[in-house]
């Protein structure tokens, strides 16, 4: 079972949903078409409501006392 938690979600549920077992939850994303190559003032296709960047969640996830994981799909990890 996977429980993804996007940027679409309000800070304050995103910082206390960890310990229930989120499996994967995004940072520092952007939802405009082409949003990593466009300029910022392009349109939307969804409001983020969490604009805090990777380094942000990732301190948040260590401050829990879990360990974000970049890479879990290595065949070194089966």
């Amino acid at each position: 079972m996977e429980l993804s938690i996007s940027t679409r979600e309000s800070k304050k549920l995103r910082d206390n949903i960890i310990p229930l077992g989120v499996t994967s939850m995004s940072a520092g994303s952007k939802t405009n078409p082409g949003g990593y190559a466009v300029e910022p003032e392009s349109l939307e296709q969804f409001e983020i409501c969490d604009d805090r960047s990777v380094e942000t969640i990732s301190n948040l996830i260590k401050s829990k006392g879990y360990e974000a994981v970049w890479k879990d799909w290595h065949n070194a990890l089966i």
